[in-house]
């Protein structure tokens, strides 16, 4: 049973009412989540629910605040429902028909016990993702390489990644209409899709920074 995951119809909430009084509180297609807070673990690490994405959000609208000369129109979406399909994505690259596609997500990081060396996605502290590869995506390489040569001209800290599993918007936007160039630029974050994912505040801190300084930039490359 252990190895077994449980499905859906398996579970249940018992609030301790009688069918009627639970009636008048609860509708069929009411939401439900976990209580829990943000919390600093230490001076570097944070730890919350749904980092996937509202981090990615976060470094979006940090992104915009530092922008200081920037040549090139901008389009800042927080999508919808990427978790079941990428939904938001297609209808908004459809709206936008932008020339490049950034996604800004999370990504795995697998720097835990028991992962194997072979199995490393990413690391904590170890800075911004830049992603090569996903199940819905092989990142656009003049984007990849421009976005390399802009961190390491300002020092950023980088990794790469690769995902063989799960995918980002850049997934829709790289399929919308006739196609556009896109690349995913990822948040290294532990324990992915449970109620307590951890990140680091220095890799949130430079996928800002890089985001940034590839906007400010983005003129004067032809992807």
């Amino acid at each position: 049973e252990r190895k077994k995951p449980p499905k859906i119809k398996d579970f249940f909430i018992d609030v301790g009412l009688k069918k009627d009084e639970v009636s008048k509180i609860v509708k069929p297609g009411d939401f439900v989540t976990l209580d829990r807070n943000f919390k600093e673990l230490n001076d570097k690490i944070i730890t919350a629910k749904a980092f996937d994405d509202r981090v990615g959000v976060y470094v979006m609208i940090e992104t915009l605040k530092r922008i200081k000369d920037c040549y090139v129109d901008i389009y800042a979406v927080a999508t919808v429902q990427e978790e079941v399909g990428l939904r938001g994505a297609i209808v908004s690259s459809f709206s936008v028909e932008p020339d490049v596609g950034i996604a800004l997500d999370v990504t795995i990081a697998s720097d835990i016990p028991g992962t194997k060396e072979e199995e490393m996605v990413t690391t904590l502290g170890e800075g911004t993702a830049i992603n090569l590869m996903d199940s819905h995506t092989i990142s656009n390489k003049k984007i990849v390489n421009f976005l390399r040569k802009i961190a390491e001209e300002n020092k950023i800290k980088y990794q790469t990644d690769i995902l063989l599993g799960g995918g980002t918007d850049a997934g829709a936007i790289q399929r919308s209409k006739s196609g556009v160039p896109a690349c995913t630029l990822s948040i290294p974050t532990r324990y992915v899709h449970s109620v307590v994912e951890m990140c680091h505040k220095e890799d949130i801190e430079n996928s800002i920074k890089l985001m940034s300084k590839f906007l400010e930039n983005a003129h004067k490359e032809e992807f």
